[in-house]
């Protein structure tokens, strides 16, 4: 059985919360349950965590937007499982969700030189601070930017050394989870 939905959207009115947003790039490659879609946001988001109190009513939006599909799956030791899929129209608005976040970056790194450039070197360290402590990606392609065009200062130079930091500490813990878990697969008798 599938589910089908309540009404059709006009395109133009498609407007999609981050949660709902993360749900389609998460079934983008492959159709999953509920449960399945929260452990992967988990893997992925960290520290941040998203409840199934907020997944399941997203996934349900969803299908009443049909840009997703739920099918139910019988189980023999339990109750019925949903397993969701994009459907040709979600993977149109997903598609268009990511070409405007990558608008989006591209417009506040914009925003953020225009900023920089307009309050000097004094009023711009407070921000320069501010993007080493919260390892901003948009500060990093603001600083980025400023030394490929010969203007790096110090201060930018230093920014950059506590970035190249903050990445080997995390590139460490991407490599050991990488090795936690080719250890755990050798040990069920998996593959690499």
């Amino acid at each position: 059985m599938t589910f089908s939905s309540m009404g059709r959207l006009k395109p133009h009115k498609t407007r999609l919360s981050p949660v709902q947003v993360l749900i389609l790039a998460i079934l983008k490659d492959n159709p999953a349950h509920g449960y399945v879609i929260i452990q992967k946001l988990g893997e992925r988001l960290g520290p941040i965590r998203v409840k199934s109190g907020t997944i399941y009513p997203a996934l349900h939006r969803l299908v009443e937007k049909e840009l997703i599909n739920g099918t139910h799956v019988p189980q023999e030791d339990g109750p019925d499982t949903v397993k969701y899929q994009l459907t040709p129209k979600g993977r149109k608005v997903l598609s268009v969700a990511l070409q405007n976040l990558d608008s989006e970056w591209g417009a506040q790194g914009k925003i953020w030189r225009f900023l920089v450039s307009q309050a000097g070197e004094r009023a711009a360290a407070p921000l320069l601070d501010w993007t080493v402590r919260e390892r901003s990606p948009i500060g990093f392609a603001a600083m980025k930017a400023r030394c490929e065009s010969g203007r790096c200062s110090q201060r930018h130079l230093e920014f950059l050394k506590q970035y190249r930091s903050y990445l080997n500490h995390e590139l460490d813990w991407v490599n050991k989870q990488l090795e936690d878990m080719k250890s755990s697969m050798k040990k069920e008798g998996g593959e690499e």
